[in-house]
Parts: structure tokens; C-alpha cells; sequence
């Protein structure tokens, strides 16, 4: 491991000691330049969200919503309550709402979205104060494990370690167990959005995108949808059979 990180028990790494920087105009004026870009994945993201769950949330927080693109797709598409928490109040989409931190935790949301946002915040202790029945986020993929003992070498490199701004790394299980700790469920994971944010030349998986639910917070119909396995034709093609999904088990690029 480098100097300066360190594994939790979960495997997220951490880096120790950091000089925050300043989430400002200047810094945001970096994602409006790339508009085309962000505009793609505001949709792409909505997309994926009601490709798993099937339904227009009912309300949808964007934690870090930046440039806002997300949650404008989100009110375009009629979710009803829409609202934008960030470090600073930048502007909002029309009919869209800005909550601050405290009001974010204390709201029971139908989604939770962080697109590029954990990585960022200091303290992952207010994911247990969340109220929502589904969360969706994208972090940097760490491949830091998973490369063994090639993995300082490359995590040296790692375009996105962005020390200072980037404070905790994840892979595949780090993120799962964090967020299983924090009473989330793991619905899928993948890494859809390298089709669009790979820069020419590189290779993936560069970002990891997964979509969690709170099992308590289900209505009992989607319980029951959840839960029932799905028939399937037998492999002699006469007929039904079932076998139980695994969640997270597939990781499609």
C-alpha cells in the first residue's frame, strides 16, 4: 500500500491525512466545458435507474448534482419531487429544488443518486442516516486488489487516484460491503458508463456504477417480484423451469 492510505475493514481505501480543495465555480466550470458528455450520462444514468426498477420514482435526490443534468432528466421525465444537494448552491433545473446537507438526511427519498460524489466526501458515516428506498451511485473503479502484487504500481499511476480530491477508493466488494454495512442491499453492479468516459486508447473498467435498495423500505408487491424466481425455458426448451438471480454477479461493461 502506499504512504499516506490504508485499507478499512471493509477494503475501501483511504487516504489519511489531505488538504481539502475547494469545490467551487472554477472547479464545476471543468464539467460544464465537457456539456455534450455530461448531458449523455444525465440521460444514460436515468435510463439504467428505471431500466432496473421498472417505474418513475416518485422523488429523487441528486447528492452532488453539479451541473444538474441528472436531475433535469429526472423532472423531464415526471418525477414529481426533484432536489439537488451540493457543497454549494450552484444553479438548479427549472422546478427542481436545492435541500442542504441536513435536510437531504433528514427526508425519506423514493432514490438517492451520487454519481461521482463518495469518493469525494470525507466522512461515509452519513450513509446510515440516509432515508431512501433505492440508491444509485458511480465511483472510480480501484483495481488496486485486485491486480495483487502489481497493485502500488498501478495505483501510483491511477489517473484517478487525484490525491486531495478523491479521499476513499473502491472496487466491486469494497463498495458492496460498505454500503451492505450502512443496510443496502446489492441489486447490480456494472461498468456502462466506460462507454462513454473512456479516453481514446485507455482500457477499462474505469468506472463503477451499481444500484442498491433498502429491503425494509419494499413495497410488498416488489418483495414478492424480487423475491419469486423468474421461469425460464428448461434447456430442453419443453417447458418452464426457475433458477434464483444473483444480484451483483455479472459485471457487464
Amino acid at each position: 500500500m502506499l504512504d499516506n492510505y490504508e485499507a478499512d475493514e471493509f477494503g475501501v481505501i483511504h487516504q489519511i491525512d489531505f488538504t481539502p480543495i475547494k469545490y467551487d465555480k472554477k472547479y464545476i466550470s471543468y464539467y460544464e466545458d465537457l456539456s455534450d458528455r455530461t448531458i449523455k450520462l444525465g440521460y444514460q444514468r436515468l435510463g439504467w435507474v428505471l431500466g432496473i426498477t421498472g417505474e418513475v420514482p416518485r422523488s429523487v435526490l441528486e447528492i452532488g448534482y453539479g451541473t444538474g443534468t441528472f436531475i433535469e432528466a429526472a423532472k423531464i421525465t415526471g418525477v414529481a419531487d426533484c432536489a439537488g444537494c451540493d457543497i454549494a448552491e450552484f444553479p438548479l433545473p427549472q422546478g427542481v429544488r436545492f435541500v442542504d446537507w441536513e435536510e437531504a438526511l433528514a427526508g425519506s427519498w423514493d432514490l438517492v443518486a451520487m454519481f461521482d460524489v463518495l469518493e469525494h466526501i470525507p466522512d461515509l458515516s452519513f450513509l446510515a442516516r440516509l432515508q431512501t428506498r433505492h440508491l444509485a451511485v458511480a465511483v472510480p473503479y480501484c483495481r488496486w486488489r485486485e491486480l495483487g502484487a502489481d497493485g502500488d504500481a498501478w495505483f501510483r499511476t491511477w489517473r484517478m487516484r487525484l490525491p486531495n480530491e478523491h479521499l476513499h477508493h473502491f472496487d466491486r466488494d469494497s463498495l458492496v460491503a460498505l454500503l451492505a454495512h450502512n443496510g443496502f442491499d446489492c441489486v447490480t453492479l456494472n461498468c456502462f458508463e466506460d462507454g462513454i468516459r473512456l479516453r481514446p486508447g485507455e482500457a477499462g473498467p474505469n468506472i463503477l456504477s451499481g444500484f442498491f435498495r433498502k429491503p425494509w423500505t419494499e413495497e410488498p408487491a416488489e418483495r414478492q417480484r424480487r423475491t419469486t424466481p423468474p421461469r425460464q425455458a428448461r434447456p430442453d426448451g419443453h417447458g418452464p423451469s426457475s433458477s434464483l438471480q444473483k444480484p451483483c454477479a455479472q459485471n457487464a461493461a
